[in-house]
Protein backbone atom coordinates (compact mmCIF):
# COMPACT_ATOMS: atom_id res chain seq x y z
CA UNK A 1 0.00 0.00 0.00
CA UNK A 2 1.18 3.35 -0.89
CA UNK A 3 0.87 6.69 0.20
CA UNK A 4 -2.14 7.57 2.97
CA UNK A 5 -3.90 4.72 4.46
CA UNK A 6 -7.25 5.15 3.68
CA UNK A 7 -10.06 4.62 6.86
CA UNK A 8 -10.52 1.14 5.41
CA UNK A 9 -7.10 0.50 5.36
CA UNK A 10 -6.31 1.61 9.01
CA UNK A 11 -9.26 -0.31 9.67
CA UNK A 12 -8.79 -2.33 13.40
CA UNK A 13 -10.39 -5.58 12.11
CA UNK A 14 -9.34 -8.49 14.76
CA UNK A 15 -12.01 -10.13 16.32
CA UNK A 16 -14.89 -9.06 13.68
CA UNK A 17 -17.16 -11.39 12.39
CA UNK A 18 -17.21 -12.30 8.59
CA UNK A 19 -20.61 -11.86 7.04
CA UNK A 20 -23.01 -13.94 8.28
CA UNK A 21 -20.61 -16.77 8.87
CA UNK A 22 -18.57 -18.21 11.95
CA UNK A 23 -15.36 -16.66 10.77
CA UNK A 24 -13.63 -14.39 12.80
CA UNK A 25 -10.80 -12.07 11.90
CA UNK A 26 -7.09 -12.59 13.48
CA UNK A 27 -4.10 -11.37 13.33
CA UNK A 28 -2.55 -9.48 10.67
CA UNK A 29 -0.29 -10.97 8.25
CA UNK A 30 1.07 -8.75 5.52
CA UNK A 31 -0.96 -6.38 3.10
CA UNK A 32 0.16 -4.78 -0.31
CA UNK A 33 -1.70 -2.83 -3.22
CA UNK A 34 -4.15 -5.96 -3.37
CA UNK A 35 -5.33 -5.41 0.11
CA UNK A 36 -4.40 -7.68 3.48
CA UNK A 37 -3.91 -10.63 4.53
CA UNK A 38 -5.33 -11.61 7.77
CA UNK A 39 -5.47 -14.80 10.15
CA UNK A 40 -8.68 -15.99 10.84
CA UNK A 41 -10.74 -18.79 12.61
CA UNK A 42 -14.12 -20.92 12.82
CA UNK A 43 -16.02 -19.87 16.07
CA UNK A 44 -17.65 -23.72 15.79
CA UNK A 45 -14.88 -25.91 14.75
CA UNK A 46 -11.80 -24.45 16.05
CA UNK A 47 -10.04 -23.87 12.06
CA UNK A 48 -7.39 -21.40 11.58
CA UNK A 49 -8.24 -20.00 8.21
CA UNK A 50 -6.72 -17.18 5.84
CA UNK A 51 -8.46 -14.30 4.87
CA UNK A 52 -8.26 -12.30 2.05
CA UNK A 53 -9.20 -8.96 2.31
CA UNK A 54 -10.09 -6.37 -0.32
CA UNK A 55 -11.47 -2.53 0.46
CA UNK A 56 -14.46 -2.32 -0.91
CA UNK A 57 -13.74 1.00 -2.38
CA UNK A 58 -11.73 -0.86 -4.70
CA UNK A 59 -12.30 0.37 -8.35
CA UNK A 60 -12.17 -2.97 -10.02
CA UNK A 61 -12.75 -5.71 -7.39
CA UNK A 62 -11.25 -9.26 -7.79
CA UNK A 63 -11.94 -10.91 -4.84
CA UNK A 64 -15.49 -11.67 -6.40
CA UNK A 65 -13.90 -13.36 -9.41
CA UNK A 66 -11.28 -14.78 -7.68
CA UNK A 67 -14.31 -16.53 -5.78
CA UNK A 68 -15.95 -17.78 -9.01
CA UNK A 69 -12.89 -19.35 -10.50
CA UNK A 70 -12.01 -21.55 -6.92
CA UNK A 71 -15.60 -22.57 -7.21
CA UNK A 72 -15.53 -23.78 -10.75
CA UNK A 73 -12.03 -25.66 -9.35
CA UNK A 74 -13.99 -27.30 -6.75
CA UNK A 75 -11.75 -29.14 -4.95
CA UNK A 76 -8.35 -31.41 -5.96
CA UNK A 77 -4.94 -31.98 -5.11
CA UNK A 78 -3.10 -28.68 -5.16
CA UNK A 79 -6.57 -26.82 -4.85
CA UNK A 80 -6.91 -25.22 -1.38
CA UNK A 81 -10.45 -25.00 -0.17
CA UNK A 82 -12.44 -21.98 0.04
CA UNK A 83 -15.05 -21.33 2.68
CA UNK A 84 -16.83 -17.90 2.60
CA UNK A 85 -16.70 -14.96 1.09
CA UNK A 86 -18.85 -11.93 2.32
CA UNK A 87 -18.44 -8.23 4.02
CA UNK A 88 -16.37 -7.27 7.07
CA UNK A 89 -15.95 -3.98 7.66
CA UNK A 90 -15.22 -1.77 4.42
CA UNK A 91 -13.49 -4.73 3.41
CA UNK A 92 -14.69 -7.54 1.22
CA UNK A 93 -13.18 -11.47 2.42
CA UNK A 94 -12.39 -14.45 0.88
CA UNK A 95 -11.96 -17.15 3.75
CA UNK A 96 -9.53 -19.64 2.73
CA UNK A 97 -7.10 -22.98 4.33
CA UNK A 98 -4.40 -21.10 5.63
CA UNK A 99 -1.14 -22.51 3.78
CA UNK A 100 2.83 -22.26 3.97
CA UNK A 101 5.40 -20.66 2.57
CA UNK A 102 5.42 -19.95 -1.45
CA UNK A 103 8.14 -21.37 -3.21
CA UNK A 104 9.69 -17.47 -4.02
CA UNK A 105 10.79 -17.99 -0.08
CA UNK A 106 11.91 -21.43 -0.32
CA UNK A 107 13.95 -20.60 -3.41
CA UNK A 108 15.63 -18.18 -1.17
CA UNK A 109 16.07 -19.78 2.01
CA UNK A 110 18.03 -22.93 -0.10
CA UNK A 111 20.00 -20.01 -1.62
CA UNK A 112 18.41 -19.67 -4.91
CA UNK A 113 18.81 -22.97 -6.15
CA UNK A 114 17.11 -26.46 -5.66
CA UNK A 115 18.07 -29.71 -6.30
CA UNK A 116 17.20 -31.90 -9.24
CA UNK A 117 15.08 -33.78 -6.64
CA UNK A 118 13.51 -31.20 -5.57
CA UNK A 119 12.69 -29.98 -8.79
CA UNK A 120 11.69 -32.95 -10.54
CA UNK A 121 9.18 -33.56 -7.51
CA UNK A 122 7.75 -30.02 -7.64
CA UNK A 123 7.12 -30.65 -11.63
CA UNK A 124 5.53 -33.92 -11.32
CA UNK A 125 2.92 -31.64 -8.96
CA UNK A 126 2.53 -28.77 -10.71
CA UNK A 127 2.06 -30.40 -13.56
CA UNK A 128 -1.03 -32.07 -11.76
CA UNK A 129 -2.12 -29.00 -10.56
CA UNK A 130 -2.40 -27.54 -14.03
CA UNK A 131 -4.11 -30.84 -15.47
CA UNK A 132 -7.14 -30.24 -12.73
CA UNK A 133 -6.86 -26.65 -13.92
CA UNK A 134 -7.17 -27.08 -17.64
CA UNK A 135 -9.40 -30.03 -17.27
CA UNK A 136 -11.97 -27.23 -15.25
CA UNK A 137 -12.28 -24.44 -18.24
CA UNK A 138 -9.27 -22.36 -16.82
CA UNK A 139 -6.01 -21.23 -17.81
CA UNK A 140 -4.00 -19.50 -15.03
CA UNK A 141 -2.23 -17.06 -16.86
CA UNK A 142 0.67 -16.05 -13.84
CA UNK A 143 2.89 -18.70 -13.39
CA UNK A 144 5.50 -17.21 -10.45
CA UNK A 145 7.34 -19.18 -7.53
CA UNK A 146 5.59 -16.75 -5.19
CA UNK A 147 1.83 -18.22 -6.38
CA UNK A 148 2.43 -21.56 -5.68
CA UNK A 149 2.63 -22.67 -1.70
CA UNK A 150 3.14 -25.38 0.31
CA UNK A 151 1.17 -26.91 2.96
CA UNK A 152 1.79 -26.13 6.36
CA UNK A 153 4.04 -27.22 8.66
CA UNK A 154 2.91 -30.22 11.05
CA UNK A 155 0.11 -30.55 8.38
CA UNK A 156 -1.07 -34.19 6.12
CA UNK A 157 -0.19 -31.47 3.17
CA UNK A 158 3.09 -30.19 4.12
CA UNK A 159 4.79 -31.78 1.30
CA UNK A 160 1.89 -30.60 -1.30
CA UNK A 161 2.40 -27.50 -3.75
CA UNK A 162 -1.11 -25.09 -4.24
CA UNK A 163 -1.69 -22.87 -6.56
CA UNK A 164 -2.97 -19.40 -5.20
CA UNK A 165 -3.71 -15.92 -6.69
CA UNK A 166 -6.75 -16.12 -9.54
CA UNK A 167 -6.31 -12.53 -10.55
CA UNK A 168 -5.15 -13.52 -13.66
CA UNK A 169 -7.09 -16.50 -14.76
CA UNK A 170 -9.44 -16.91 -17.32
CA UNK A 171 -11.77 -19.40 -19.22
CA UNK A 172 -10.33 -20.57 -22.11
CA UNK A 173 -13.73 -23.30 -23.12
CA UNK A 174 -17.37 -22.10 -22.36
CA UNK A 175 -19.94 -24.60 -20.79
CA UNK A 176 -20.04 -26.24 -24.33
CA UNK A 177 -16.50 -27.00 -24.28
CA UNK A 178 -15.90 -24.47 -26.95
CA UNK A 179 -12.43 -23.10 -27.10
CA UNK A 180 -11.74 -19.29 -27.67
CA UNK A 181 -10.33 -18.55 -30.78
CA UNK A 182 -7.08 -17.21 -31.62
CA UNK A 183 -6.26 -13.40 -31.71
CA UNK A 184 -3.87 -10.76 -31.38
CA UNK A 185 -2.92 -7.53 -30.05
CA UNK A 186 -3.77 -9.21 -26.50
CA UNK A 187 -2.11 -7.33 -23.68
CA UNK A 188 0.62 -8.75 -22.14
CA UNK A 189 -0.05 -10.86 -18.69
CA UNK A 190 1.51 -12.49 -16.22
CA UNK A 191 5.44 -12.28 -14.93
CA UNK A 192 7.50 -10.78 -17.44
CA UNK A 193 10.26 -13.48 -16.28
CA UNK A 194 8.19 -16.59 -16.97
CA UNK A 195 5.88 -15.26 -19.37
CA UNK A 196 5.65 -17.78 -22.62
CA UNK A 197 6.35 -16.67 -26.15
CA UNK A 198 3.38 -16.20 -27.78
CA UNK A 199 2.43 -13.49 -24.76
CA UNK A 200 5.37 -11.57 -25.36
CA UNK A 201 4.27 -11.58 -29.00
CA UNK A 202 0.67 -10.51 -27.91
CA UNK A 203 -0.84 -13.38 -28.73
CA UNK A 204 -4.26 -15.05 -26.92
CA UNK A 205 -2.87 -17.48 -24.37
CA UNK A 206 -3.68 -20.80 -23.75
CA UNK A 207 -3.15 -23.69 -21.97
CA UNK A 208 0.30 -24.29 -23.71
CA UNK A 209 1.61 -20.87 -22.47
CA UNK A 210 0.63 -21.77 -18.85
CA UNK A 211 2.88 -24.81 -19.73
CA UNK A 212 5.54 -23.13 -21.20
CA UNK A 213 5.66 -20.99 -17.92
CA UNK A 214 5.98 -23.88 -16.18
CA UNK A 215 9.19 -24.95 -18.13
CA UNK A 216 11.07 -21.23 -17.49
CA UNK A 217 10.49 -21.79 -13.55
CA UNK A 218 11.78 -25.49 -13.38
CA UNK A 219 14.71 -24.12 -15.31
CA UNK A 220 15.50 -21.12 -12.86
CA UNK A 221 15.10 -23.37 -10.04
CA UNK A 222 17.45 -25.47 -11.41
CA UNK A 223 20.04 -23.03 -12.57
CA UNK A 224 19.52 -20.35 -10.20
CA UNK A 225 18.68 -18.09 -13.49
CA UNK A 226 17.77 -17.62 -16.46
CA UNK A 227 19.48 -16.25 -19.65
CA UNK A 228 16.91 -13.11 -20.16
CA UNK A 229 17.33 -11.78 -16.68
CA UNK A 230 19.15 -8.47 -16.81
CA UNK A 231 18.23 -7.59 -20.39
CA UNK A 232 17.84 -4.00 -20.18
CA UNK A 233 15.94 -1.24 -22.46
CA UNK A 234 15.11 2.25 -22.48
CA UNK A 235 11.46 1.63 -21.15
CA UNK A 236 9.47 -0.98 -19.71
CA UNK A 237 7.46 -1.61 -23.64
CA UNK A 238 10.76 -2.01 -24.80
CA UNK A 239 11.80 -4.47 -21.90
CA UNK A 240 8.98 -6.55 -22.48
CA UNK A 241 10.37 -7.11 -26.29
CA UNK A 242 13.50 -7.48 -25.48
CA UNK A 243 13.23 -10.15 -23.25
CA UNK A 244 10.85 -11.84 -25.96
CA UNK A 245 13.45 -11.67 -28.38
CA UNK A 246 15.89 -13.43 -25.78
CA UNK A 247 13.18 -16.06 -25.41
CA UNK A 248 12.63 -17.17 -28.93
CA UNK A 249 16.20 -16.91 -29.60
CA UNK A 250 17.35 -19.48 -26.94
CA UNK A 251 16.94 -22.72 -27.82
CA UNK A 252 15.21 -25.60 -25.31
CA UNK A 253 19.02 -27.16 -25.70
CA UNK A 254 20.59 -24.09 -24.60
CA UNK A 255 18.00 -23.47 -21.83
CA UNK A 256 18.08 -27.00 -20.38
CA UNK A 257 22.33 -27.25 -20.94
CA UNK A 258 23.52 -29.42 -17.56
CA UNK A 259 19.91 -30.33 -17.13
CA UNK A 260 18.44 -33.54 -17.05
CA UNK A 261 17.10 -34.56 -20.44
CA UNK A 262 14.03 -34.90 -19.25
CA UNK A 263 13.61 -31.13 -18.68
CA UNK A 264 14.75 -30.76 -22.17
CA UNK A 265 11.99 -33.15 -23.63
CA UNK A 266 9.57 -31.57 -21.72
CA UNK A 267 10.52 -27.67 -22.86
CA UNK A 268 10.33 -28.65 -26.41
CA UNK A 269 7.12 -30.49 -26.43
CA UNK A 270 5.18 -27.93 -24.68
CA UNK A 271 6.82 -25.16 -27.07
CA UNK A 272 5.69 -27.25 -29.76
CA UNK A 273 2.18 -27.43 -28.47
CA UNK A 274 -0.51 -26.06 -30.88
CA UNK A 275 -3.10 -22.98 -29.53
CA UNK A 276 -5.87 -25.46 -28.77
CA UNK A 277 -3.87 -28.84 -28.91
CA UNK A 278 -4.05 -30.61 -25.11
CA UNK A 279 -0.87 -30.53 -23.05
CA UNK A 280 0.38 -34.06 -22.40
CA UNK A 281 0.06 -33.50 -18.82
CA UNK A 282 0.03 -37.80 -17.58
CA UNK A 283 3.24 -38.25 -19.96
CA UNK A 284 5.10 -35.53 -18.49
CA UNK A 285 4.34 -36.89 -14.90
CA UNK A 286 5.44 -40.40 -15.95
CA UNK A 287 8.52 -39.42 -17.46
CA UNK A 288 9.46 -37.16 -13.96
CA UNK A 289 8.52 -40.21 -12.01
CA UNK A 290 10.54 -42.53 -14.04
CA UNK A 291 13.21 -39.68 -13.34
CA UNK A 292 12.85 -39.90 -9.71
CA UNK A 293 12.78 -43.78 -10.31
CA UNK A 294 16.03 -43.48 -11.40
CA UNK A 295 17.55 -41.07 -8.77
CA UNK A 296 16.51 -43.60 -6.13
CA UNK A 297 13.37 -41.78 -5.04
CA UNK A 298 9.51 -41.79 -5.39
CA UNK A 299 6.91 -38.73 -4.11
CA UNK A 300 5.16 -40.87 -0.69
CA UNK A 301 9.12 -40.00 0.73
CA UNK A 302 7.99 -36.39 0.86
CA UNK A 303 11.46 -34.58 1.27
CA UNK A 304 12.14 -31.00 -0.40
CA UNK A 305 15.80 -29.35 -0.17
CA UNK A 306 14.24 -26.38 2.39
CA UNK A 307 13.48 -29.84 5.19
CA UNK A 308 16.89 -30.63 5.70
CA UNK A 309 16.11 -32.51 9.05
CA UNK A 310 13.20 -34.35 7.32
CA UNK A 311 13.06 -37.75 8.51
CA UNK A 312 11.46 -40.20 5.62
CA UNK A 313 8.29 -42.05 7.24
CA UNK A 314 8.59 -45.67 7.48
CA UNK A 315 7.34 -47.34 4.25
CA UNK A 316 4.11 -48.88 6.51
CA UNK A 317 3.46 -45.15 7.10
CA UNK A 318 3.23 -44.06 3.09
CA UNK A 319 -0.06 -43.96 1.33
Amino acid sequence: MSGTLTGAETENLEGKTIGKSHFVIGKYLTGGAFGRIHLGKNTQTGLTVCVKLESQASPKPQLPLEYKFYKILGKGKGIPNIYYIGPVGNWSALVMDLLGPNLENLFEKCEHKFSVRTTVQLAIQLIGVFEIFHGRRLIYRDTKPENFLMGPSGSDTYNQAFICDMGMCKEYKDEKGNHIPEASRKPWTGTLRYMSINNHANNEQSRRDDMEALSYMFVFFMKGELPWQGVDAANIIEKYRAVGDVKRKTTPAVLCSDMPEEFLKFTESVRGLGFTEDPKYKAYINMFTKLLAKMGHDMNEGYYDWDKNHKPRPAKDRK
